[in-house]
């Protein structure tokens, strides 16, 4: 087979290559169109939980507070029945009792103070965090509401693209011999999508193992179909990419 003969089954195959390469994603997208909609709705639901672990947090917080200045409230009192009491006591050890009461209400009184204090802090802390929570779900609602719109619109681009390129595999297909096929469907059945690979100054882009000297120059010469000895991809030289799986399209 000469170079003239070579170079277009070569140049046929990067198109088939990359014709399958679409409609794998293309289907792929089709196929996990409902998984990617249920990972938009998991993102908002995991949004809507922590705006809801939040708010219980506040609730917490504010339960606390209240029980906090009823304890205050109950103590003040406490201490001003003592204090009434005071006047009524008949004996020194009486009186030295209720001064003792009275002196441990305050010490009381004052851990709950610092603590209602501590309390305020917080859920200051945290109200500011709930509405940071609250302000994200709505921005993050909105987008996600967006996308879902746009992967609808995609998957009617999705559907409407796939019978192009089904088509224009089965035109590039007819150009190709049947054993070139046969072994680009023998190698595509054991390495995927990605039969060829591109190579680059001695240097197959797929594995990066380095090619000998003399096999680069029969890639270079395209008189025969050279196989990576890393990869057993087909070895095609190339100064551009080509498409490959990790390429986005629009569709």
């Amino acid at each position: 087979m000469n170079e003239e003969q070579l170079t277009k089954p070569l140049d046929i195959l990067v198109r088939l290559q990359e014709t399958d390469i679409r409609i794998d994603k293309i289907r792929h997208f089709i196929d996990h169109y409902q998984d990617f909609l249920k990972q938009l709705d998991d993102e908002k639901e995991e949004l809507k939980k922590r705006a809801e672990e939040e708010k219980a947090a506040l609730d917490s917080l504010r339960k606390q507070r209240a029980k906090k200045e009823l304890e205050l409230q109950e103590g003040e009192e406490h201490i001003k029945k003592c204090n009434a009491r005071l006047y009524a006591v008949k004996t020194n050890k009486e009186y030295e009792a209720t001064l003792k009461e009275i002196d441990d209400q305050k010490k009381k009184t004052s851990d709950i103070e610092t603590e209602l204090l501590l309390l305020y802090d917080r859920i200051d802390e945290e109200d500011k965090k709930l509405k940071e929570a609250n302000q994200k779900l709505d921005i993050e609602d909105k987008q996600i509401d967006e996308k879902k719109k746009e992967m609808a619109q995609k998957l009617e681009r999705a559907k409407a693209f796939l019978p192009e390129q089904e088509r224009e595999r089965k035109e590039v297909i007819d150009q190709l011999k049947p054993d070139l096929l046969e072994n680009y469907q023998w190698l595509q059945q054991r390495l995927g999508a990605k039969v060829l690979a591109r190579v680059l100054n001695s240097i197959c882009q797929s594995c990066f193992r380095m090619i000998p000297s003399q096999m680069y120059n029969e890639v270079l010469a395209r008189k025969n179909l050279i196989t990576c000895p890393g990869c057993n991809r087909i070895l095609v030289y190339r100064e551009t990419e080509f498409l490959s799986q990790n390429d986005d399209f629009d569709f």
